[in-house]
């Protein structure tokens, strides 16, 4: 064993730590997803109906950039941090309550640039937190215990996702009120958290003389010296870039493609994604418990994150053929199978491929560019794929499909883990 990586934890992690480190997670994707999926495109069609794909699109893109930046940087400072409050827990803190002033941003914004600076705003902060918040699992949670405290965290998502999809799709009407929910879903979805978390300090003495070059130098992981680094970075990005894509442009599909207002008279699009969004979650769950905790039984990671990758391509694919209503739904429940097994494996697989214990937060900032770095090519994607009309969905899924199964693919020679 490599002299930094002493430091990886022995000590278990008990139900208190799972259960608050759990909520944290859903407390930030009911603030982060139904921003995405919901309240910037309806933001975007208000500031330009006819151009609402586009507004979007760049929309995305330099809120991507700016959160794959913060992100990366964040995760790096926050290994560095010597405060008495510890090294995560501030970042945590001062992430969340800078987002939700950037939520006040947003919902003021009238313009394409004054909606471009609220989300630049928002993802500088967001992820100033999320990227500390994700470097807790390395600090404290044992390999034997990864792929379960995975698949609870990985439950954020569905279930943020949901809860978010149904409270501002379907509750909630009013803008302000959708604001307001989802910012005190990150703020008390995260005390328990910060209350509670064991963040002991970090010794000044052990955090060498700041220098910028070594800092900025020390953020590039060689993907020769850490082949499997690489490609499990290189798999997660191109199924999250195939995530991203659908999740961002479901809304407008329902609105352009199906129409779903004609079909349910009186009932607007947001209902419907809601409503997929909730079937998905039921499924999502499901798999993420049974993945993460068979492939810690199993001591296999490869095997799990392989097949889901494989079941969301051939839901892209069946996408594609614009289905009728009743077969979206299936294949949204089947997009749930594959979402939650490999969210729940997947991060259990990369923390255990990380170069090194110690610089756990910068290594984990390198992995999040999977997360961010869709965010920013997918809207380019997306404008080319849907093509100057912006309705060829057919080209859109199938391209999906394909980085779907291509991230997959780059899991199977990881050769460190099983």
């Amino acid at each position: 064993m490599r002299p930094e990586d002493r430091a990886r934890p022995k000590e278990p992690v008990r139900a208190g730590f799972i259960a608050a480190y759990t909520l944290a997670q859903i407390g930030a994707f009911v603030s982060f997803q139904p921003l995405l999926q919901v309240l910037l495109p309806l933001k975007a069609q208000a500031i330009d109906p006819a151009g609402k794909a586009v507004v979007l699109s760049q929309v995305a893109f330099y809120g991507a950039i700016v959160a794959s930046i913060a992100n990366l940087l964040a995760g790096a400072i926050s290994d560095r941090t010597t405060s008495r409050f510890g090294r995560r827990r501030p970042w945590i803190v001062v992430g969340a309550i800078g987002a939700s002033l950037a939520y006040l941003a947003i919902m003021r914004a009238t313009t394409p640039m004054a909606l471009i600076g609220g989300v630049i705003l928002f993802q500088l902060t967001f992820n100033l937190c999320f990227s500390a918040l994700v470097a807790v699992m390395p600090d404290r949670v044992p390999d034997g215990q990864k792929g379960l405290v995975a698949a609870f965290q990985s439950l954020g998502n569905p279930l943020g996702t949901a809860a978010g999809a149904v409270l501002i799709g379907g509750v909630l009407v009013v803008e302000g009120q959708r604001y307001a929910a989802i910012s005190a879903a990150l703020l008390i979805g995260l005390l328990p958290l910060v209350i509670s978390l064991r963040d002991p300090p970090l010794p000044k003495s052990s955090v060498p003389p700041f220098r910028l070059g070594a800092f900025l130098s020390g953020l590039w992981v060689n993907p020769r010296k850490h082949p499997d680094f690489a490609f499990a970075w290189a798999g997660r990005f191109m199924v999250l870039v195939a995530l991203c894509l659908t999740q961002n442009y479901m809304l407008y599909f329902l609105q352009d493609v199906l129409d779903y207002p004609r079909l349910f008279p009186g009932r607007r699009a947001e209902e419907g994604l809601a409503i997929l969004t909730t079937v998905s979650t039921v499924s999502n769950v499901a798999l993420a418990m049974l993945g993460g905790v068979l492939s810690d039984r199993l001591q296999r990671r490869k095997l799990f994150a392989f097949g889901a990758a494989l079941a969301i391509a051939a839901t892209m694919a069946v996408f594609s053929l614009s289905p009728s209503w009743p077969l979206l739904l299936v294949t949204y429940l089947v997009l749930g199978c594959g979402a939650g097994c490999f969210y729940a494996v997947d991060i259990a697989l990369v923390t255990q491929v990380l170069p090194s214990q110690r610089d756990a937060g910068k290594d984990l900032g390198v992995i999040n560019l999977a997360n961010t770095l869709p965010q920013a090519l997918a809207p380019g994607l997306a404008v080319w794929a849907l093509g100057p009309t912006q309705m060829n969905y057919q080209v859109f899924f199938l391209m999906a499909a394909g980085l779907a199964l291509a991230g997959g693919l780059a899991i199977l020679p990881i050769r460190g883990v099983r």
